[in-house]
């Protein structure tokens, strides 16, 4: 067994079938086939099982792959550690909200690349849950998520503190009470995001039921359709008054919610810290935003 034969597995798992794995890899699927039989006959136990339908992880290959992401995530790191230098090299993999990355990361990144100009930075966009399982799962370094995270791998460092408001075009009537909303069609994110999590929440408490939802992947689609008169979205302040600029909107403070919210950077509670990582931790701590 090599490092080669771990990223295959990986590989397989994450693609959801041999032939995947294979094109991915620019192998072909008799030879993936044959690497997973391999490793299936030195630790004598059965990772997948086979059927018409596909591949499915077993027992004891969900435990099997939880530790070929972290050894495979150390192996990476080893190359970091061993030489590091001054002029540290790598790569940062770095998740976020669509709302963090438009508001803050401009600033953040520009600092941190000044000050580390040979490290390459990857930034993924995704709702908070899918960032938190991809911390844990080894393919982010960390995440900016709203939480709080409790789970005893996760190490949480608080960011920045945002007020929620809602979002409307300026033609909207006023709205002063959650229950101004009834029969308002309610524009998020997918199912994941925090904002929306917190808006359905909200609204069932107060028995306020929208008349339809709608799902966009990004912030831009979903400032256009509530500019538009769509519907209606919850946001960050921060960000509402940046559209405002540039789109028909008005924004709507809710009394009695408690709509101050922060944003959390995750990342893993891992026996060795990237220096990288460190360093960018250092930078978080740094960053100067206002808070409330």
């Amino acid at each position: 067994m090599n490092i080669n034969d771990l990223t295959i597995y990986r590989t397989v798992v994450q693609t959801g079938s041999f032939s995947k794995a294979a094109t991915a890899l620019n192998y072909t699927q008799s030879n993936i086939s044959m690497k997973i039989q391999s490793l299936e006959a030195i630790y004598e136990t059965t990772f997948f099982y086979r059927g018409h339908r596909g591949i499915r992880l077993t027992p004891k290959g969900e435990q099997f792959y939880e530790l070929v992401l972290k050894m495979l995530h150390l192996y990476e790191k080893t190359f970091e550690i061993i030489h590091e230098t001054e002029e540290q090299r790598g790569v940062l993999r770095i998740g976020s909200m669509e709302t963090t990355a438009a508001l803050h990361l401009p600033t953040l990144l520009s600092t941190f690349h000044q000050a580390h100009e040979q490290v390459d930075i990857t930034i993924l966009t995704s709702p908070s849950q899918y960032n938190i399982e991809r911390v844990e799962n080894y393919e982010l370094d960390g995440a900016f998520v709203t939480g709080p995270v409790y789970k005893e791998n996760i190490m949480m460092k608080e960011f920045v503190c945002e007020e929620l408001v809602i979002l409307t075009s300026s033609k909207h009537k006023p709205i002063k009470h959650l229950q101004d909303l009834e029969g308002s069609t309610v524009i998020t994110f997918r199912h994941g995001c925090s904002y929306r999590a917190i808006l359905e929440h909200w609204l069932h408490e107060e028995g306020v039921r929208p008349q339809n939802r709608m799902e966009l992947g990004t912030l831009d689609g979903i400032i256009g359709c509530v500019a538009a008169g769509l519907g209606i979205t919850l946001l960050p302040l921060a960000i509402a008054e940046k559209y405002m600029a540039t789109q028909a909107l008005t924004l709507h403070k809710i009394k009695n919610k408690q709509a101050h919210i922060p944003t959390w950077f995750i990342y893993r509670k891992d026996e060795v810290q990237s220096p990288i990582l460190t360093y960018f931790l250092e930078a978080i701590e740094a960053y100067d935003y206002p808070t409330v």
